[in-house]
């Protein structure tokens, strides 16, 4: 497996702080409305338009027949992603953006560790390692430190 260039590096980390800033976003919308549920709405909605309009800037609408060919366990990707931002725009009001984060983060490493570990869906196979234990062990540690 080749290194990622450093620009994917840099994208992927721009993408964690801007993750950091449109989730707490959505905690906010929910106390103007007055529903956690209420605010994903709007959330949704520009997402949906953003995505149609970027796609069709493609111009490769035939793509679309391709949605028959993918197994439908890979729709649940859907349900998990509400879940995830309704999750935060509820949580993080509650936890605190730095806590909820932390926390958050945490978890992907772990379950990204197990991903890579096995190759799971689709991703490319990297065993956990003594040095990755040990990092995700000073993970946790620091995880228990930040959130007390």
């Amino acid at each position: 497996m080749s290194t990622p260039s450093l620009l994917f590096w840099l994208v992927a980390f721009a993408m964690g702080m801007i993750t950091s800033i449109y989730l707490p976003m959505n905690g906010v919308v929910a106390k103007y409305v007055g529903s956690a549920l209420l605010a994903n709405i709007p959330f949704y909605l520009l997402g949906t338009i953003t995505t149609l309009f970027l796609f069709s800037l493609t111009g490769n609408l035939g793509a679309i027949a391709q949605f028959r060919t993918v197994p439908k366990y890979l729709y649940l990707s859907g349900f998990i992603s509400a879940f995830l931002i309704l999750g935060s725009t509820f949580l993080i009001p509650k936890l605190g953006a730095g806590r909820f984060f932390v926390l958050f983060v945490a978890g992907q490493v772990l379950m990204a560790l197990i991903v890579s570990h096995f190759g799971l869906l689709a991703s490319p196979q990297e065993p956990i390692t003594l040095k990755k234990g040990l990092g995700t062990l000073l993970l946790v540690i620091g995880v228990f430190l930040a959130t007390q």
